[in-house]
């Protein structure tokens, strides 16, 4: 099992149950060489011993009272990718999330800040829901922009929505800032998807954004025109980037992005005309 991670906010305990660990980011933001990353110094956290930026793909449980929400699904086993290193996977995610305690019908809710295939994949197994007693949240607009137009909307996300439609457990989220439960809210934040969802967890004197994919890499505070090539639209999440980084910069909020390795939230800090994240 790989390390099991938590982090807690107020009332709301997070905890990370990783699938994969991406070795090299370049795949998602082109210019995210070795040699561009090594002249951001406070970036090393984020990066392998190699200089290469370093993503995680995993899936977070907050538990709130008697609440289990599951955030993202990852990749999911046993289906076609385009990646290499996805397709077909054998791995062993079911195994690790019952050793940390949550068997997926204990889940009663599944929140997918978007559809891409790395978020959706253990939606379903086996052509059945894999979380069979939650309901699953997404934003509306992902919905009707697959339904419109799959093909050019990742249409490998298909089977495993199809799943969970067919057993009437989709719950769109309509409305920005629907509280999810005690503490949690979905915030609308656009561009790399067209319904894509933060999520805001507010507990006692505690506050957190879980960015979802609103971010890949937080070199994208220095180079804030270094875009993601899953964006859907490139100029929209870069106006949601830069209105979450004012938002967050000079506060006591911490954040995580949902690629970010380690479970390692951060602090958006401002220093000689840059920010940086610490």
């Amino acid at each position: 099992m790989k390390e099991l991670l938590r982090w807690q906010v107020g009332d709301v305990r997070i905890t990370r149950v990783q699938e994969l660990e991406a070795p090299d980011l370049r795949f998602v933001i082109r210019e995210a060489t070795v040699e561009n990353l090594a002249e951001i110094d406070w970036l090393g956290p984020f990066r392998a011993p190699n200089g290469h930026a370093v993503a995680s793909v995993h899936t977070l449980i907050l538990e709130v009272g008697e609440r289990r929400i599951a955030v993202d699904t990852c990749i999911g086993n046993d289906k076609p990718r385009p990646i290499p290193g996805w397709n077909m996977m054998k791995g062993a995610f079911l195994e690790d999330l019952e050793k940390a305690g949550f068997a997926p019908t204990s889940i009663d809710t599944v929140i997918c800040t978007h559809l891409h295939i790395d978020h959706v994949g253990w939606l379903a197994q086996d052509g059945k829901p894999f979380f069979p007693n939650a309901v699953v949240r997404f934003g509306a607009a992902d919905w009707g922009h697959y339904q419109d137009n799959p093909e050019g909307n990742d249409p490998l996300t298909g089977p495993v929505m199809q799943a969970v439609a067919d057993a009437d457990r989709i719950q769109p989220i309509d409305a920005d800032g629907e509280t999810i439960a005690p503490g949690i809210t979905a915030r609308f934040a656009p561009g790399h998807t067209p319904g894509h969802h933060c999520l805001v967890l507010s507990s006692g004197r505690d506050r957190a954004l879980l960015l979802g994919d609103s971010v890949t890499c937080p070199v994208q505070l220095e180079e804030p025109d270094w875009q993601a090539m899953s964006d859907v639209d490139a100029a929209l999440a870069s106006r949601t980037r830069e209105s979450l980084w004012r938002e967050l910069e000079g506060t006591d909020t911490v954040a995580v992005a949902a690629h970010f390795p380690d479970l390692r939230f951060g602090r958006v800090l401002a220093g000689q005309g840059k920010r940086y994240w610490n």
